[in-house]
């Protein structure tokens, strides 16, 4: 289990931990995870206080992904929006808009942290669209592989209900409730599966180095 800060998450938290088909890892879920009014304040500063979002100016479709593990999903060069808070590579600052999402930061409380983003996108016109298989965290410093680093974890919080959902390697699939957050490892190749029956579908994306549980033997 992640170590987390337990004394954050909601009253109503109603935690899961599912084993990922096929392999040895597992996906944590905390449905309400934080305080409804603490969420419903993110959420509320995210769509409607001029938040702003930031075209990609590196969209990954078709390049820098991985060879589909599952058929029958296609992958789009359709196009995301994001907002960085942070990124090691600028460890000098936050963005002015982090205390919006304090509460869940702090709930991972991680040894350190790698990238935290909000990503945005519209919709989708068909089922089963994908942005591609990757891993958040990879390669080398000379950047001569791809391969997930296993010593990350993924930390997905889902901003708003919609029937978009992350997909993994395993066929495993995390739904995008409001107010879910799952934490997955970053060597599952995973994917996000585009959204139909709303515009706009957000999350926060958080990707740490987490603490190690050393059990005594």
């Amino acid at each position: 289990m992640t170590i987390i800060n337990k004394d954050i998450l909601g009253p109503n938290v109603i935690y899961k931990k599912v084993k990922l088909k096929g392999i040895r890892e597992v996906a944590e879920i905390y449905d309400n995870c934080l305080d409804q009014h603490v969420f419903q304040d993110i959420q509320n500063k995210i769509f409607y206080q001029n938040f702003p979002w930031y075209l990609e100016a590196d969209d990954r479709s078709y390049q820098g992904y991985h060879k589909s593990p599952l058929k029958n999903y296609e992958i789009t060069n359709h196009t995301q929006f994001n907002h960085l808070f942070y990124h090691v590579n600028d460890r000098a600052s936050w963005s002015n808009y982090t205390p919006w999402i304090n509460p869940v930061l702090n709930i991972i409380n991680p040894r350190a942290w790698f990238r935290v983003k909000a990503n945005y996108v519209a919709s989708s016109h068909k089922s089963n669209i994908i942005r591609g298989w990757h891993h958040d965290a990879c390669g080398d410093m000379k950047n001569t592989h791809n391969k997930g680093w296993p010593e990350c974890k993924i930390a997905v919080l889902y901003i708003n209900t919609n029937n978009g959902y992350t997909l993994m390697e395993t066929g495993d699939k995390v739904e995008s409730k409001a107010n879910r957050l799952v934490i997955f490892p970053n060597n599952v190749l995973h994917t996000a599966v585009l959204q139909t029956d709303i515009p706009h579908r957000i999350i926060i994306n958080m990707v740490f180095f987490p603490y190690k549980d050393y059990k005594k033997k």
